[in-house]
């Protein structure tokens, strides 16, 4: 039997991938999710760019990022650093899979002015640490165009967007990938991002692998969303 969160995430962004596939694939996550183990270098996940660092978005310290122990995932709060890293594993399996260029998942915050993307993870090229979703960054950034409308964005010639005036500004990637994460309410709570170097790159087994991955890791991108804004209010 398909689940509701499956079957509404296909419904909503028009996909037309097989259902029972996803749900396979998001199995398949969750065990990455909850069983890999792996050194991950510290810089690799706790970066530092442009004067923002994310383990001060989440009020970690230096001892806080080495004292990993493993917990239940997909129902506790406040565990940035071992979610990140296992999160991290989950992304580069399925970006090895299919040999993407670069992936990227981004936590989105909203307040009264505009939204704001948080890079969490990335891997090849360099993206954004933090924008503001104005305008211009919807026009230039694909993923925070699928951020502030919603809708997943898949771009198999990015060229082509280019010189039709649907992109603008400097790219990554010939074909790319933006899949909402998106909450109970229908709120977006991140987005992941993909490319390749190649034009018609994404199959349909990516295409499945990375909306299940969206799918499987909205608990998490709710628990990351929780911990940010107890810090803010805090």
């Amino acid at each position: 039997m398909i689940c509701a969160q499956v079957r509404d995430y296909l419904q909503t962004q028009g996909l037309k991938v097989p259902a029972e596939e996803v749900q396979i694939a998001i199995l398949a996550i969750q065990s990455i999710l909850e069983l890999a183990q792996a050194e991950i270098d510290m810089s690799v996940l706790w970066y530092e760019e442009n004067g923002f660092r994310l383990a001060q978005k989440f009020g970690l310290d230096q001892a806080a990022l080495r004292q990993i122990q493993p917990v239940d995932l997909f129902n506790a709060n406040y565990n940035s650093a071992y979610t990140l890293r296992q999160m991290y594993l989950a992304f580069d399996s399925i970006a090895s899979r299919h040999h993407n260029d670069t992936f990227a998942i981004y936590l989105y915050e909203t307040d009264d002015k505009a939204g704001q993307l948080y890079r969490l993870l990335a891997q090849g090229n360099k993206l954004p640490a933090r924008i503001e979703c104005g305008q211009q960054q919807v026009q230039q950034y694909l993923f925070a165009r699928t951020a502030t409308t919603g809708w997943l964005n898949q771009v198999n010639n990015v060229q082509q967007w280019l010189a039709d005036g649907s992109l603008s500004g400097e790219q990554t990637g010939a074909s790319q990938l933006a899949a909402p994460i998106t909450g109970e309410q229908g709120q977006i709570l991140g987005v992941l991002h993909t490319t390749h170097q190649h034009n018609n790159a994404i199959t349909d087994a990516e295409l499945i692998d990375w909306t299940a991955l969206a799918i499987a890791i909205t608990p998490l991108l709710q628990n990351l969303h929780n911990a940010s804004t107890a810090l803010i209010k805090g």
